[in-house]
């Protein structure tokens, strides 16, 4: 018992910690945005619910940031502290990776069998309803190049059914926050949530990210 109680009292530091550094970030990522005039499009009467599965593919460092902070206001109740697997390239280096963690993130594995023990750890996070965005390519992608990686990283999650939201960044890269003058459509679009079995879900990915989003 006393085990159990210490390891709760242990989550619920991290999560406070975890909330309290993400929305310190808030003012940075509102800047961001404005930037590069990113474009938001969200649905009508948007509600994130506790335990929610968020995919988006991945077009500069600065998504995750992005991608929480868009969820809007209304929602960072169910879904702040979210937490996002990072590349072992950049979690694992000593100054970067100490910042990461401490902005939610988590070393995804460097090695396959790494890798599919954080896949678990990821659903284990959802099972515990935390939010959990996902970037299933696992590195930063060109336009064009969605469907085909995403569909290798999500089966296993949709098998559970965990409510879903998809997310298509577009127009803009990590160079363009530099160099904002180059940047002329920059968008960001959240699917409603999607549950269903595995079939529905992949079916709707499809038509998000191969219909260029909302």
């Amino acid at each position: 018992m006393m085990y159990h109680l210490t390891k709760q009292i242990g989550a619920t530091a991290l999560n406070s910690w975890l909330l309290t550094t993400q929305l310190a970030t808030t003012p940075l990522d509102w800047w961001l945005s404005r930037r590069i005039g990113l474009r938001v499009h969200v649905p009508n009467n948007f509600y994130v619910p506790r335990g929610t599965l968020v995919l988006a593919n991945h077009r500069s460092l600065f998504d995750p940031f992005l991608v929480t902070y868009h969820l809007g206001s209304q929602n960072w109740y169910t879904s702040v502290p979210t937490r996002y697997p990072v590349e072992s390239f950049y979690a694992s280096r000593p100054i970067l990776g100490s910042v990461i963690k401490m902005l939610g993130g988590y070393d995804i594995g460097a090695t396959s069998m790494e890798r599919a023990k954080k896949l678990l750890y990821t659903r284990d996070l959802l099972d515990r309803r935390h939010t959990v965005l996902l970037f299933p390519e696992g590195k930063i992608v060109n336009e064009g190049e969605v469907v085909e990686e995403f569909q290798q990283g999500v089966k296993m999650l949709f098998a559970h059914d965990y409510p879903t939201i998809f997310v298509r960044l577009s127009g803009f890269n990590t160079k363009s926050f530099f160099h904002p003058g180059t940047v002329t459509d920059a968008r960001i679009s959240y699917s409603e949530v999607i549950r269903g079995d595995v079939a529905t879900k992949l079916e709707r990915l499809r038509q998000f990210f191969g219909g260029g989003g909302l």
